[in-house]
């Protein structure tokens, strides 16, 4: 027999379950209702055209209405219409940072590109300089600066295929445009200082535009002229070889830039006769060396060893020979700072600044930008290159650019990149090195997307970022193509 009280606890039991289930259908019943209203809700902001869904809400509606994959499809479809779209405004504002590359170097093969930088390094590291010092030091380049070497080209698209356009014509070169005659060299020489001048203001593709045709003119003109007019027709095509040079460094292409530097330096000492010429090239020659891996040494033996020709010229010093002696000078304290040697760095910082003194000005003789002003951003720059954050810093505070000629954008954009890597060797300081990233880019912005060194410390930035205080910082990384 059923427990009269045992029969009430299982109706009371049983009316708390039906209870619970009317709670639960009531529950299900205003789930339903939330969910059918969000999606007439998004069906009409997607009809507006104010929101995209995801694919899977498409291939959910595609299956409630039975479209056989018509919705789905329309999405892909819509999709690849608006990938292609992006990808056409990023190339357009490309262009527009950079100027006008033709079709066919902007579309070339990259790899191509690297096997010439790949066999380039290995010519130069197989060759031994000619030099006086009876030692020499090397060092085995580690997988980690290899590794670093090939991500670096591979962020960096842009200055690849611009070098593929400098090195396509450095490496295989044309006939000039039009025919050349004597007469044309104040224009070919105006021309060469003009590419100079770009390339001081930072900027590259307008300066590798200009260079082929202009050193092709050059070229020709040393065939044409006669007598004086051929010497000062080598002077020219020595000093537009020494912009090529200088941009294939800026890009991260040293072997190309030994390979012009040397030549600048052949045509300057065979055929131009000028002292001034000649060290502005062994210049360019130590900073492409200087920029190689292991290659330290060498760029120091030729760097002393024009320093030496220079001071052993007989007649008095002018300010061209005095700027480009204070130029060498000044490189041979960037040899030592990076052969870890203060005290000679240091005495070659003020041998340069003895230099600057007997010169009394910032000027730009033979586009070297030398004067007492240059020699303090060389400070601040060793500075923040050894690891002397603090010092950078209280030198950048007393520095004054304002005398610097209007020409020189990329050394003052250098200012606040070196300015910039100190401030972010303390996350604490991070605003400020995103401040003075951001004026760098408003002073010469493609000196700061190209910079190898700057690059990376974007990405390094990018990797601890907080935006609430670095708040330009992403766009910045966008505009230069780097990611975190």
């Amino acid at each position: 027999m059923i427990d009269r009280q045992d029969l009430q606890h299982a109706r009371n039991d049983l009316g708390r379950r039906l209870a619970a289930l009317r709670t639960s259908r009531g529950l299900i019943q205003q789930a339903l209702a939330r969910q059918v209203h969000t999606t007439r809700s998004t069906l009409a902001m997607v009809e507006r055209g104010r929101q995209v869904v995801d694919r899977i809400f498409w291939l959910r509606c595609d299956a409630l209405l039975e479209a056989d994959g018509q919705l789905l499809a329309a999405y892909d479809a819509y999709r690849h219409l608006h990938t292609e779209f992006n990808t056409q405004r990023a190339e357009a504002a490309q262009r527009a940072r950079w100027g006008a590359i033709p079709e066919a170097v902007l579309t070339a093969n990259d790899a191509t590109a690297r096997e010439h930088r790949e066999l380039g390094n290995k010519q130069h590291h197989n060759e031994r300089p000619e030099t006086d010092l009876t030692t020499t030091r090397h060092r085995q380049p580690s997988a980690v600066d290899a590794e670093a070497g090939r991500r670096e080209e591979d962020d960096n698209r842009t200055a690849t295929r611009l070098l593929t356009h400098l090195r396509h014509h450095l490496l295989a070169p044309h006939q000039p445009k039009q025919a050349i005659d004597p007469t044309m060299l104040p224009e070919v020489r105006q021309r060469v200082a003009h590419i100079h001048s770009l390339y001081q203001r930072g900027n590259y593709a307008e300066t590798i535009r200009e260079l082929p045709d202009t050193i092709e003119q050059a070229n020709v003109l040393t065939r044409v002229c006669a007598d004086n007019h051929r010497i000062r027709a080598a002077a020219v095509l020595s000093a537009a070889n020494l912009a090529a040079s200088k941009v294939a460094v800026k890009l991260g292409d040293p072997s190309l830039a030994w390979i012009a530097a040397d030549r600048a330096a052949r045509i300057a000492t065979d055929q131009a006769e000028d002292t001034a010429l000649v060290a502005a090239a062994a210049f360019s020659v130590g900073t492409a060396l200087l920029a190689m891996p292991n290659r330290t040494d060498s760029a120091e033996a030729v760097v002393l060893s024009a320093l030496d020709r220079v001071a052993a010229t007989p007649h008095p010093h002018g300010p061209r020979t005095l700027s480009t002696q204070g130029a060498l000078t000044l490189l041979a304290a960037l040899v030592a700072a990076r052969q870890a040697q203060p005290a000679t760095a240091e005495r070659h910082l003020n041998d340069a600044y003895a230099l600057a003194q007997r010169i009394s000005a910032d000027r730009n003789d033979l586009w070297t930008g030398f004067g007492p002003t240059n020699v303090m951003i060389h400070r601040i720059n060793i500075a923040a290159r050894t690891d002397r954050p603090q010092l950078a810093l209280h030198l950048g505070e007393q520095l004054d650019t304002s005398s610097l000629p209007k020409a020189l954008m990329s050394r003052r954009a250098q200012v606040h990149l070196d300015l910039a890597a100190a401030n972010a060797t303390s996350p604490d300081n991070d605003p400020a090195a995103v401040l003075h990233l951001l004026e760098a880019e408003r002073i010469a912005p493609q000196t700061v997307h190209v910079h190898a060194r700057t690059r990376h410390l974007i990405g390094d930035l990018l990797a601890r970022e907080r935006r609430a205080v670095t708040p330009g910082l992403r766009a910045l990384a966008e505009r230069a193509e780097i990611t975190a």
